[in-house]
């Protein structure tokens, strides 16, 4: 019987890779797949309602819609198709994030080929069925009549469906982690439980009958099929019950069975139920008691692990009011955890940030289900990034009733994140700089060669001979501004060895880079820099970069003092060679007269994603980054500045003597 072709929905609006698809499927798939085209989200989801499609491949970058928004749209009408992601973008955050977000595989074109986009074909369709599968399993085992536990191979209880509550009168809270012998009520004879034990860990079925102790303490029947689950080697990883309440089947039994008895007996065994009663009744009350004794050693165990937890936790009502917190986050807001009980986030933070956080704990409990998001945090002053993960807390009705929340310090994590993101782009501005290199100085180099024949064959004073000495002049001057760009613009081999530098021939290189710049702004520039300077012992391109960052920012301060052309629209650079504690030091000074940094924040503006400028001007990673740098060069930057009048920011690099 001949197999129906795979329908495959292609959302791509670039016609070499629609071509490119269309080839790499005729070459692997010997008529397997049936192709259809839509260039447009907008046709591809009215395409997506008239059904019989088995696959779609998705680009995220399209004319009417760009990045994982695309995704979300397709997903909300295709919630059964699978999805397999085609981009041309190699990010692996962004692909973990649409695997995440419900795709079920993130392919990169460039890395694309035949067999590999059939293989994530057939396999997306495969795992989708799968998912269909479980999710039917999952919902046939919840909605299940029967009472369903699963276990691990101790005993230990790792799943209850909703019939065990039902029937119990446990939340699976209640119970996860622990034994089912939690509703034994000593009616099952121990050596009973032992062949149960003996029967299901040989790998073998037990069936059976219990009478059990609900949480209220009522007694009732289950008929019970215990059944071991193998892995594909056959090793024993868990226990699944099944179980029946046959609870009034029993009594009706009972019942039957009384109606042919003597009244005598009827009573004697009435005598005796009353006894074995007031004997279990008093079983009860002592073990309520030993339970008791019992939650309470639990929770000064559960106090001890909170509040041994580096992270932050807090616990709030429906009215978002704190009801408790851990030692941890009550040090940070420096007060007692009890202290907090009353209190809201507009007690405890600016107001801005009390307001953000009330409205993401209640967007939490409208939707009722756990979220994780990165935020602001203020701590001692201080702003901070951290991880908060919200979950609802619900009553028996499912209506949330207060929200749990944890969080952590993630603000070192982040900076590092975002310094290689910084990294790899100048990485790609490099490679980019070295293939601008080679287009440019080959055509530079015969453009000067012309030009110096025509110079060698004009007459002195000649205009032909001024011609082709300026053309020289201006060729030599692009193939210098190409040195100086491919010197700052490649990261270099992170093993190679820093090496003697002049200061002065550094600072030439970056101001070549932004001199249109300046000039453009209005800009003038100063240079104090002796040529006697001592060389110093660096990395020249991270030097460069320090240099360029502190020139950005002394430009970006002139132009929000001085929009237009002005007089003290000037940046000094100065140096001068210095001695600490008998050591030959080199000082180099940026010096301008903007907009300057207030007292408060000076200190701040060396430390992680602070910045003055407005949100999208700036990262708050370019200080931070030159720090970095001049304490591993073995110097460090002073800061000195007056708000509104002038900044001087100077870096101070040791002068290490060369080996003779």
């Amino acid at each position: 019987m001949d197999r129906k072709p795979t329908k495959i929905l292609l959302i791509e609006d670039n016609p070499g890779d629609v071509r490119l698809i269309q080839e790499m499927l005729k070459e692997v798939g010997f008529g397997q797949f049936e192709l259809e085209h839509k260039d447009l989200l907008l046709s591809g989801l009215s395409r997506i309602t008239r059904n019989n499609i088995d696959v779609i491949l998705l680009d995220l970058g399209l004319p009417d819609s760009q990045g994982l928004p695309t995704l979300t749209k397709i997903l909300s009408q295709a919630q059964k198709i699978p999805i397999v992601v085609l981009t041309g973008l190699d990010d692996e955050i962004t692909g973990i994030r649409a695997i995440q977000a419900g795709a079920q595989d993130y392919l990169v074109k460039g890395q694309l080929g035949g067999r590999l986009l059939v293989r994530s074909i057939r396999y997306a369709i495969e795992r989708k069925w799968m998912e269909d599968d479980l999710r039917k399993l999952s919902n046939a085992v919840k909605q299940s009549p029967s009472i369903v536990i699963i276990t691990d191979i101790n005993g230990n209880i790792e799943y209850v469906n909703p019939k065990f509550t039902q029937v119990t009168g446990y939340t699976s809270d209640e119970v996860i982690g622990k034994n089912p012998r939690i509703l034994k009520s000593d009616k099952t004879p121990p050596e009973e439980y032992q062949r149960l034990w003996d029967t299901i860990t040989s790998g073998n079925e037990w069936r059976g009958e219990f009478i059990n102790r609900k949480k209220s303490g009522e007694l009732y029947w289950d008929s019970t099929c215990i059944s071991p689950i193998k892995n594909p080697e056959g090793t024993i990883t868990h226990f699944v019950a099944v179980m029946e309440d046959i609870t009034e089947r029993k009594r009706m039994k009972e019942k039957l069975q009384a109606l042919n008895e003597s009244l005598e007996q009827r009573v004697a065994e009435r005598t005796v139920a009353l006894a074995k009663a007031n004997k279990e009744l008093k079983a009860e009350i002592a073990e309520h008691w030993q339970a008791r004794e019992a939650l309470r050693k639990s929770e000064a165990k559960y106090r001890i692990l909170l509040e041994n937890l580096p992270q932050k936790i807090f616990y709030k009502d429906k009215d978002l009011t704190y009801i408790s917190c851990n030692e941890n986050l009550a040090g940070d807001l420096h007060i007692r955890p009890d202290e907090i009980l009353g209190k809201t986030d507009y007690d405890l933070y600016p107001r801005e940030l009390a307001e953000k956080y009330r409205d993401d704990d209640m967007r939490v409990m409208e939707l009722g289900h756990t979220n994780e998001m990165e935020e602001r945090y203020v701590k001692n002053g201080q702003e901070l990034i951290i991880h908060v993960v919200r979950t609802p807390i619900k009553d028996e009705k499912g209506n949330s009733m207060g929200i749990l929340g944890i969080f952590w310090d993630i603000t070192e994590k982040v900076a590092m994140e975002r310094e290689a993101m910084l990294n790899r782009q100048l990485a790609a501005l490099g490679e980019m700089a070295a293939g601008v290199a080679h287009e440019i100085n080959n055509p530079i180099t015969g453009i000067i060669n012309c030009a110096q024949i025509l110079f060698n064959k004009s007459e002195e004073g000649s205009r032909e001979k001024d011609i082709a000495n300026r053309i020289m002049k201006e060729g030599d001057r692009i193939g210098k501004i190409v040195h100086s760009l491919l010197s700052f613009a490649r990261p270099g081999d992170k093993k190679e060895k820093k090496r003697y530098i002049h200061i002065h021939e550094v600072l030439s290189d970056t101001l070549f880079l932004i001199e249109a710049q300046l000039r453009k702004d209005g800009i003038r520039v100063t240079l104090d820099i002796p040529q006697d300077l001592p060389e110093i012992l660096a990395h020249p391109q991270q030097i460069q970069q320090v240099f360029l960052n502190l020139v950005h920012n002394a430009r970006y301060a002139l132009n929000q003092k001085y929009p237009e052309t002005h007089e003290n629209k000037i940046l000094e650079i100065l140096g001068e060679r210095i001695t600490i504690q008998n050591h030959p030091y080199v000082k180099i000074t940026f010096y301008d007269h903007g907009i300057g940094i207030s007292a408060k924040i000076k200190n701040e503006a060396i430390k992680p994603f602070f910045t003055t400028k407005p949100h999208g001007e700036g990262t708050g990673l370019g200080l931070s980054i030159s720090h970095k740098i001049i304490k591993n060069h073995g110097g460090k930057i002073v800061i000195d500045s007056i708000e509104g009048e002038f900044t001087k920011v100077a870096l101070i690099l040791p002068v290490e003597l060369k080996a003779m």
